[in-house]
């Protein structure tokens, strides 16, 4: 199954060895953000962040599973506006919370897991 997984971009590196374990169970990580380089000298600041926000947008629309972090609270909303984008998805994908449900529309997920663990633990079994 593709996966998009989102969170906070500073919490990135948490994120890799659970990405490594999906892929060890046969799921495909799309987001690669998760590894994301930084901007060359030669691109203006606004054409990166434009190329990022269609790349993960697209990402995105790949994925059959969307699972969001909510354990650390972001100021900056990025990781909202992507649970948004799944959200309207709502019958084409799967959305799984990991961490406190923070909002009105966090209810609207499939799944809740209170940590990495027990989200990787339920994948295991399933």
């Amino acid at each position: 199954m593709k996966v998009y997984l989102a969170c906070r971009f500073e919490e990135r590196k948490k994120l890799r060895p659970v990405r490594d374990a999906l892929w060890e169970l046969g799921h495909e990580v799309v987001s690669t953000w998760i590894d994301e380089v930084k901007r060359s000298e030669q691109m203006s600041e606004d054409v990166f962040y434009k190329k990022l926000a269609l790349k993960d947008i697209a990402e995105i629309k790949s994925a059959r599973l969307f699972v969001l972090d909510t354990l650390v609270p972001s100021e900056r909303g990025g990781k909202e506006v992507e649970f948004g984008m799944a959200l309207g998805q709502f019958q084409a994908k799967l959305l799984y919370i990991v961490g406190p449900i923070r909002n009105v529309f966090h209810h609207l997920c499939d799944r809740h897991f209170d940590s990495w663990d027990e989200f990787l633990n339920f994948m295991e079994s399933a």
